[in-house]
């Protein structure tokens, strides 16, 4: 027996380290991976749902809208868990799309603003991994795509041909995110470097992500050529080096471009097939 709303991963199209040095971001859900609440009788492995429900409980005072940990708990106690196909490990929002569940199906919803919805799924991802900004579980529970400005997200609608634009590379390589997060911050000590990214990786992703809401197709190869280049001449560190020559095949041929989805060092890359 399944619970059959799907919830989608997040694939952050543009934005990845640079948003957190005055850049943008552009976030939007993907189905090619996404999971849903099941009911399975069998033995259930990874997390540990009753520790989970024991966090909710122990932080129930930091949501606007009540999480029902009884029912929660009656449910795990019933076999349901969530199953999902978001590989771990890869920045596609795996515990965002568990947060979002979590919450669609759990919380005793009066406070609709979205900054708040966005607050208390951070509380939730903040299980998972020690520190959330919200932004994964909103993706995931709003179905939506997010553009973010100043650490604020607005809600936008994405063409679907623009989308369809997108197809994700597994590099097979699972990493941890938190290593590349922090090489990038020494890089940024870098006045050469900082200097790049304020002048030259940050207005092209603007350019992208403006193009993407436009659906101009002309100026969004354009600017994913400059971030592709501009990933791979000031960032080679963050590629996999068995996927170095078909990033640099890409840009003299012309026959799509790559660039990091996420944090570097493995997981997914992003194609754009225009």
């Amino acid at each position: 027996m399944t619970h059959l709303h799907r919830f989608p991963s997040k694939i952050l199209l543009f934005g990845e380290h640079s948003l957190l040095y005055g850049g943008e971001g552009l976030a939007i859900p993907s189905y090619d991976y996404c999971g849903n609440w099941i009911q399975d009788h069998g033995n259930h492995h990874g997390t540990d749902l009753f520790a989970l429900a024991a966090y909710l409980k122990e932080h129930a005072h930091q949501f606007y809208n009540n999480i029902d940990v009884t029912s929660f708990l009656r449910d795990v106690d019933a076999g349901w868990t969530f199953h999902s196909s978001i590989p771990i490990g890869y920045g596609a929002g795996s515990s965002g799309a568990y947060s979002a569940a979590i919450y669609k199906r759990y919380s005793v919803e009066k406070d609709n603003d979205l900054e708040h919805i966005k607050s208390d799924l951070a509380v939730i991802e903040s299980y998972f991994h020690g520190n959330s900004s919200g932004l994964d579980p909103l993706v995931s529970y709003s179905d939506s795509a997010f553009q973010i400005v100043d650490g604020i997200p607005h809600r936008k609608e994405i063409e679907p041909e623009m989308s369809a634009l997108f197809s994700l590379k597994d590099t097979r390589i699972p990493r941890q995110g938190a290593p590349y997060i922090s090489l990038f911050k020494s890089k940024m000590e870098n006045k050469e470097f900082a200097s790049k990214i304020k002048t030259t990786l940050n207005p092209a992703v603007h350019n992208a992500i403006n193009a993407m809401l436009i659906a101009d197709k002309d100026e969004l190869r354009k600017a994913f050529f400059e971030i592709s280049y501009f990933q791979l001449v000031w960032m080679p560190e963050f590629i996999p080096l068995s996927w170095i020559r078909t990033w640099e095949q890409k840009l003299s041929e012309s026959s799509g471009y790559y660039k990091l989805c996420g944090a570097g060092g493995g997981g997914f890359l992003l194609e754009c097939k225009l």
